[in-house]
C-alpha cells in the first residue's frame, strides 16, 4: 500500500468511520466488509486489503518484511495496532494453537519424519495448515512421471 499524503488522510478518515471502540477491551472493532474468515476488510487503490494490516500501516508504519501481525487478543474483527504483534508465521501459528489447542499443530514433523521448519514448510491457503515441501516435491515428482508415461 503506497500513498501519498492526501491518499493517506483519506483513507485515515475512510479507516476511522468504519471502526468502533469496545470500552470493555479496547479492541477497535471493525464494522464494515469483512472476508470469508472474519477478518475485516477495506479496499485500498481498488482492490481488498486487510484492515488489520491498514491499521497497522497508517498508525504504526510498515509491516516489517517476512513477518505478519498476530492479533494477541485473539479477535479477528480488532484492528487496534495495540492488540497486533508482528511475528514469523511460525510464531503466529504456535501462538494460535495455544489459544485454541489444536493437535496437528503440535507436530513438529510431517508424517513421512521430516521436520516442519522454516525452510521445509509451507502454509496451506486459506489457513489449512502446513505443508512439507520434501513431501509436496515428491508428490509433484511422482505426478509429472504419471503424466509422462500415459
Amino acid at each position: 500500500m503506497v500513498a501519498t499524503g492526501t491518499e493517506t488522510q483519506s483513507l485515515k478518515q475512510r479507516f476511522r468511520n468504519k471502526v468502533r471502540v469496545d470500552l470493555v477491551t479496547g479492541c477497535w472493532m471493525w464494522t464494515a466488509s469483512v472476508d470469508n474468515h472474519g477478518y475485516g476488510q477495506i479496499n485500498v487503490a481498488g482492490a481488498p486489503v486487510k484492515a488489520h494490516r491498514v491499521s497497522w500501516m497508517l498508525f504504526v508504519g510498515p509491516i516489517p518484511d517476512g513477518l505478519t501481525l498476530d492479533h494477541l487478543c485473539r479477535v479477528v474483527r480488532c484492528v487496534s495496532p495495540d492488540h497486533l504483534d508482528p511475528v514469523t508465521r511460525s510464531e503466529n501459528t504456535s501462538r494460535q494453537i495455544a489459544a485454541i489447542g489444536h493437535p496437528n499443530a503440535l507436530k513438529t514433523e510431517c508424517t513421512n519424519g521430516h521436520g516442519f521448519s522454516e525452510t521445509n514448510t509451507r502454509y496451506a491457503s486459506r489457513g489449512r495448515g502446513r505443508v512439507c515441501r520434501i513431501c509436496r516435491a515428491e508428490a509433484n515428482k511422482r505426478y509429472r512421471q504419471g503424466r509422462r508415461a500415459a
